[in-house]
């Protein structure tokens, strides 16, 4: 096999090619809403992780960093709204129920488009691709935004590459995703935001989940975005059971939430265990969830 070869400028031009192609049709795909590639941007950010005050959108943005006249076209398209933080002064800029679709819409339009430009390769080269491109992006100052911006909603290339649409491997912005994983830390007993975080995170990296603390917080409110994959890892660590969180079972859901609140009451009452044999296994608080469960309804 003869070695591969390249020319000292070529590289850089199949960046270029390939990022002006995608743009490109992204912006086509995104004529309904009129939007530049400076708005696609900006309303992507808003979508995984806002509200943003100004100075804050324009730090995390990759290609468009000065994000004031861009903010003014979206909110003029009603897609960006202005509120204001805890701090009255800081003014905060988040999207609208219409710019929330929008930004769906171009997250499905870039789950095809990468379909279509590595869908015809083995998914291992693939995988591969996406390792070199990080490790390359971690020459530049941006490696860290990338990661706050995409880490909880990456799943395994298999499944991304086989999804017929984004709903397949993203949740966007679900309320009950978000009223779910809060009801979920109240019969935890978890604490506020912060605690909570501070509990389960080390559990999640041991799972190879890392969640900045803004998604964890972006989770709690909007509910996402948030890939599948991640979400799952989630609701197994947070309740034993992956589909809990997004799940429309009301059997699954009713199970799981008795184990909870049976857990609970024994952490409350200090039980840990039958005659000192160590903490309750799953199968004993099932029972124990069963037996509340049947004398609720008994008296009922």
């Amino acid at each position: 096999m003869s070695e591969e070869k390249v020319a000292p400028s070529e590289l850089r031009y199949l960046f270029l090619a390939l990022s002006k192609e995608w743009e490109r049709s992204i912006l086509e795909h995104a004529q309904a809403h009129d939007l530049t590639s400076a708005q696609v941007e900006i309303l992507l950010v808003l979508n995984e992780s806002g509200p943003y005050s100004m100075q804050d959108l324009g730090q995390m943005l990759l290609l468009n960093r000065d994000p004031f006249r861009s903010v003014d076209s979206l909110v003029a398209k009603g897609l960006v709204e202005r509120g204001s933080g805890e701090d009255k002064r800081k003014v905060l800029w988040s999207l609208t129920a219409a710019g929330a679709e929008a930004a769906a819409d171009i997250v499905s339009a870039d789950l095809s488009l990468l379909q279509d430009f590595v869908g015809d390769l083995p998914t291992e080269s693939t995988a591969k691709l996406m390792n070199l491109l990080r490790s390359l992006q971690g020459k530049v100052t941006t490696l860290g935004v990338l990661e706050q911006r995409f880490s909880s909603q990456q799943s395994p290339v298999r499944e991304v590459l086989a999804a017929k649409s984004s709903n397949d491997v993203q949740i966007n912005r679900s309320s009950v995703v978000a009223s779910r994983l809060r009801q979920t830390l109240e019969m935890k007993d978890a604490g506020d935001a912060g605690a909570a975080f501070d509990k389960y995170s080390p559990q999640l990296a041991e799972r190879g989940i890392e969640l900045p603390y803004r998604t964890w917080v972006g989770l709690l409110e909007n509910g996402g975005p948030v890939s599948r994959h991640v979400l799952a890892q989630i609701s197994h660590v947070l309740t034993g059971n992956p589909a809990y969180l997004s799940t429309d079972d009301e059997n699954v859901l009713k199970d799981v939430e008795n184990h909870m609140r049976a857990e609970n009451a024994l952490l409350l009452a200090g039980v840990t265990g039958f005659g000192g044999r160590g903490a309750l296994d799953a199968g004993a608080l099932q029972a124990l969830a069963e037996l509340v469960q049947k004398r609720l309804n008994d008296g009922a």
